[in-house]
């Protein structure tokens, strides 16, 4: 009976222990605070321009879609996810002149790395453009990149200026490359804030 002693008292004091072996595996470890989201680019102030209401007003050029027409809508410039882009959305308005209208989403926030600012849009029709701009020169930021629709890419060139930030710079527009004339602007649109 002494032999087996030793192996009670080990089993005994295995089952006493195994409560606090238990406790201690279940106390969580210590965890890292979370890092905190990098902080807006002080760059992007340049872009709070483009924020608020417009009503817009221009003229849609003929293209193979239809015949030049004039042409109303309206956009809406925010500071989206998180603050690090400015989401401007361009929607125009149906007329009988206009039955198919044009919607767009465009994404501008500024590359730090790059010192560049930097402008992706998405279109109604499934065209998009990745696009950059150095910033403002004078009153017109103008962007310039790639623009792709119907499976073709194109050299894309667009300014903004600042009275009117959603009306292409006359004589600059889409750079269309399709053989024929470079800077064929789709439409030119001038925009005025919406009263508030």
């Amino acid at each position: 009976m002494n032999a087996q002693l030793p192996r009670v008292l080990l089993a005994t004091l295995a089952l006493a222990a195994t409560p606090l072996l238990a406790k201690q595996a279940a106390k969580p470890a210590p965890t890292k605070p979370a890092a905190a989201a990098p902080a807006p680019p002080a760059e992007l102030a340049q872009l709070a321009y483009f924020e608020g209401n417009w009503k817009c007003s221009g003229t849609t050029f003929a293209n193979p879609m239809g015949p030049e027409h004039a042409t109303t809508g309206s956009v809406h410039g925010a500071k989206a996810v998180g603050g690090m882009w400015v989401h401007i959305a361009y929607d125009e308005n149906k007329t009988a002149a206009n039955p198919t209208p044009y919607h767009a989403g465009v994404y501008m926030g500024y590359d730090a790395a790059k010192k560049s600012f930097v402008s992706g849009c998405y279109d109604s029709f499934g065209g998009y453009c990745s696009q950059t701009s150095s910033g403002w020169n004078g009153d017109t930021m103008t962007f310039e990149g790639t623009s792709n629709a119907d499976g073709k890419s194109m050299g894309a060139r667009e300014g903004r200026r600042r009275a009117h930030p959603h009306r292409r710079v006359p004589g600059r527009g889409q750079e269309v490359d399709q053989g024929r004339r470079g800077n064929l602007p789709k439409r030119q649109v001038a925009a005025a804030r919406a009263s508030a």
